[in-house]
């Protein structure tokens, strides 16, 4: 291996922790030290200085081991649900996804047929506003350790729905040549259909046999590596089907939950998983997103940009915010809990970005309209915590949410 990716993955890991703990301070999640770490260390402050630090940004081993830590990260919140306590809030969740995705989709559609975008570009840039970022989301409520708490679980459904149903519709504008979009409609409508069927199978029939060997092992460490071979086989399926690598390892997660934890090594499983991904691999995969922050690109653009620039933050926020909050209050929540989930749900990155940069590549996207999507995800992803902590405390304060979490949030001040 490279001296100099070994010396990236400490600048990573180091700048990650340390300003994590920094924002810990100040009552926000690590996961903003971790953003804010990728800009440190990013074009825009240190490595605009120091060009070695570029090579950084595109070292295929470091982009491996943040796709891995993304991956390990959804398996841990899976291990942490049973599918029955997430199918509970479906019902409200679907209708919080709806609005979610219905009102910035039209907005987004509105600001590119007026500045003049073509119709794929505009198209892309709808679908981009209306996505809520389940990795991003998910570590920000597990950094709050709210994530088991009735909001969260709310939360979580919303933003499955969310990235299932817009995940569809990129994969289908981003489509490989030569194929046709009926073909690519049957495509991916059957191949969701069967991950999710045959999942439900080999969690149910499959799974709890192979446990039963498991009980026979003393060492944790082997239980673990065939937990990890687990999440990596429902990985692969699930790119098969065009589905994300992260959604696979979440769903095996729900799948092993119910025959892992009658295991005696379990809780070392879930030990060593936790250390590896939340002290070492999900840093590095957040660091990456604030690499990707291009300020220049956006600010010095001119007036068109800045105005372009506007109108897509304006959208991505408020757009969010009001069509997730008035489902919420729909489904008799109340103001300050409806609040809370829509500000979580505004929250951008991973996933988009990836169908952001290969519709640059395809040409549907130009470089300006790349890095105003860019930076958008990352102010939204900053705000998200901010505005969830305030109105979650509110609504603990006023007795609309109960219990678990509360306690946790009322020790640290909202701003």
């Amino acid at each position: 291996m490279d001296i100099a990716v070994l010396v990236y993955i400490l600048l990573i890991v180091a700048s990650a922790k340390i300003l994590g703990e920094v924002v810990t301070r100040f009552n926000q999640p690590q996961i903003v030290g971790e953003l804010l770490a990728g800009i440190l260390l990013g074009p825009f402050a240190i490595g605009a200085i120091i060009p070695q630090l570029q090579g950084m940004y595109s070292d295929e081993i470091v982009k491996g081991l943040a796709d891995l830590g993304i991956l390990f990260l959804m398996l841990i919140v899976g291990l942490e649900f049973r599918p029955r306590s997430l199918l509970k809030s479906s019902t409200s969740s679907i209708g919080i996804a709806a609005g979610g995705m219905i009102l910035p989709m039209m907005l987004g559609f509105a600001i590119g047929l007026l500045l003049g975008l073509n119709g794929p570009a505009t198209i892309f840039l709808a679908l981009a506003l209306s996505v809520t970022a389940l990795p991003v989301t998910i570590r920000i409520l597990k950094d709050m350790e709210v994530i088991k708490t009735r909001t969260g679980r709310r939360i979580i459904m919303s933003a499955i729905f969310t990235d299932i149903s817009l995940l569809f519709a990129l994969a289908l504008v981003i489509r490989e040549g030569g194929m046709q979009l009926t073909t690519d409609l049957l495509v991916l409508t059957l191949g969701y259909i069967a991950f999710f069927a045959i999942a439900m199978l080999v969690g149910r029939y499959l799974i709890p046999h192979l446990f039963k060997i498991l009980k026979w092992m003393r060492s944790g460490e082997a239980a673990f590596g065939i937990a990890i071979a687990i999440a990596i086989a429902f990985a692969v399926f699930a790119t098969l089907v065009r589905l994300p690598e992260f959604i696979g390892a979440f769903v095996a997660g729900m799948m092993m939950r119910e025959a892992g934890t009658a295991l005696k090594v379990w809780a070392r499983v879930e030990g060593i998983l936790d250390s590896i991904t939340m002290d070492f691999l999900a840093p590095i995969f957040f660091v990456l997103i604030g690499f990707s922050v291009n300020f220049a690109a956006v600010f010095l653009g001119g007036p068109s940009m800045l105005l372009l620039f506007g109108a897509v933050l304006t959208i991505a926020i408020f757009g969010k915010i009001v069509g997730t909050y008035i489902p919420a209050r729909l489904g008799k929540l109340s103001r300050n809990e409806s609040m809370a989930i829509a500000s979580m749900m505004m929250s951008k990155g991973a996933m988009e970005l990836v169908f952001a940069k290969l519709a640059l590549q395809q040409g549907i996207i130009d470089e300006a309209l790349f890095s105003v999507l860019v930076l958008m995800a990352f102010i939204s992803t900053l705000f998200a915590p901010i505005l969830f902590r305030h109105f979650f405390n509110k609504a603990c304060t006023s007795g609309d949410i109960d219990g678990q979490g509360c306690g946790k949030m009322a020790d640290a001040p909202d701003f």
